[in-house]
């Protein structure tokens, strides 16, 4: 007769083979997922059971944290206008911390009316960085504004997800419906609406806002403005004889030599400009490490037209002299092509 190498869980084992056996598959999966469900979620998720027990596995839930920027239109507005924009505002936020979303509101910080003292181009730095470094930003489609369709343009361009909230059959311009990126667009009837409307759809792509955050952590380093600056210290300029080569401001070449390439993400104009005036290419001012790339495919070359015994027996000056040899040929070739 064998005996159970495990006595001590043999009869749970047993007890649990036999329930789950006698049960129907489709029976265990609703137990468990009756089992599972947490209590602690927001009241807005439309599921009945949700709320109700019995609830015996909690696990801790760690999230990424994520940041939105809220965008709508602020300049120019009626005071009926302005009180439309600010309700629905509150709301948006008030959703946003519900789910564990930060929500970064321009009126709070640069509205035209409460905060006229902040410069124009404080304005212009502010919101624009807050908009690439976002996951997502959310677009009150209510009043047609160049401000948020600038922030629009900031989001587009640094690859930013957009959600457009609009009321019922509002038309929106094609400017915005029209961005080819990551959009989602939701339409409400009454504001109320929003409060189921919006923690779903928030919750439906935060999976792809976590990972998307992820990723861009990994990339927050300064290749261009560090590239930038140094080319610009061996040429003997300043920041303003660079701005005055390039047509950009001074505060704008600060401003991309100071931040990371995720947050000052210059269009490819700005990269050629910036390159010509520093007499080199786009090239030597995005690829990491390019020199050590170059000089490590010539060495590449080299290694497989000398026999590796003896590359391998040389001495590094030896291997410096044959490395010019072999780049004098390379330069004389080219100048034989031309």
């Amino acid at each position: 007769m064998s005996t159970d190498p495990h006595p001590q869980v043999a009869a749970p084992r047993d007890a649990v083979l036999k329930h789950f056996l006698s049960s129907r598959p489709e029976e265990v999966v609703e137990r468990a997922q009756q089992l599972m469900l947490y209590k602690d979620l927001p009241d807005c998720i439309d599921d009945e059971h949700a709320a109700e027990g019995p609830a015996l596995v909690h696990p801790r839930i760690h999230r990424v944290p994520l940041r939105a920027y809220l965008a709508s239109a602020l300049t120019g507005l009626s005071e009926d206008a302005r009180k439309t924009v600010f309700d629905i505002s509150d709301r948006v936020s008030q959703i946003c911390l519900e789910v564990n979303i930060e929500l970064y509101e321009p009126r709070k910080k640069t509205d035209p009316v409460f905060n006229p003292e902040v410069s124009d181009a404080e304005v212009f730095k502010m919101d624009h960085d807050r908009v690439v470094t976002s996951d997502l930003v959310i677009h009150l489609c209510h009043y047609p504004s160049t401000g948020a369709g600038e922030e629009l343009g900031f989001a587009y361009a640094s690859l930013v997800p957009i959600m457009l909230l609009a009321p019922g059959d509002q038309r929106v311009s094609r400017m915005i419906t029209g961005i080819p990126s990551f959009k989602l667009e939701i339409r409400y009837e009454k504001p109320e609406d929003l409060n189921s409307l919006l923690p779903r759809r928030l919750l439906e792509i935060r999976p792809y806002l976590e990972e998307r955050r992820v990723t861009r952590e990994q990339h927050e380093v300064n290749i261009v403005g560090e590239r930038v600056r140094d080319l610009r210290l061996r040429a003997g300029m300043s920041c303003e004889d660079l701005a005055k080569h390039v047509g950009l401001t001074v505060e704008s070449i600060k401003h991309l030599e100071e931040n990371v390439d995720a947050t000052s993400n210059p269009p490819l104009m700005h990269l050629r400009a910036l390159a010509a005036a520093l007499k080199t290419t786009v090239a030597e001012l995005i690829v990491p490490d390019l020199n050590e790339y170059i000089l490590s495919q010539i060495q590449s070359s080299l290694y497989e037209r000398v026999p590796a015994r003896f590359y391998d027996s040389m001495t590094q000056k030896d291997r410096n002299t044959l490395m010019r040899r072999y780049l004098y040929r390379v330069l004389d070739s080219l100048e034989k092509g031309q």
